[in-house]
């Protein structure tokens, strides 16, 4: 289900306009250069320290165990994981 929920977020981020793009895409959204200065990325971070969902996105820097400031990501929860960066 989380998959689900998942692959149909990517696909809505995914599907902007052109005049979109110059902001970047949003939190949890493909990206295809993990960097922390992204030009892709609304936040600056493409990070692919997320193993599980096998393709970098988009995130924000964050401090280990300091999950409130994270936005809530897929599963409703906020969490910073222990690289650094908050789980969408």
């Amino acid at each position: 289900m989380q998959r689900l929920l998942l692959a149909c977020s990517l696909v809505f981020c995914a599907c902007t306009d052109s005049n979109s793009t110059s902001e970047g895409a949003a939190f949890g959204a493909a990206c295809t250069t993990a960097s922390n200065t992204s030009t892709e990325c609304a936040s600056g971070v493409c990070t692919n320290s997320f193993d599980m969902i096998g393709h970098p996105v988009c995130s924000q820097q964050c401090t280990y165990g300091m999950n409130d400031g994270c936005p809530a990501g897929s599963t409703g929860t906020k969490m910073c994981n222990m690289k650094g960066y908050c789980k969408p």
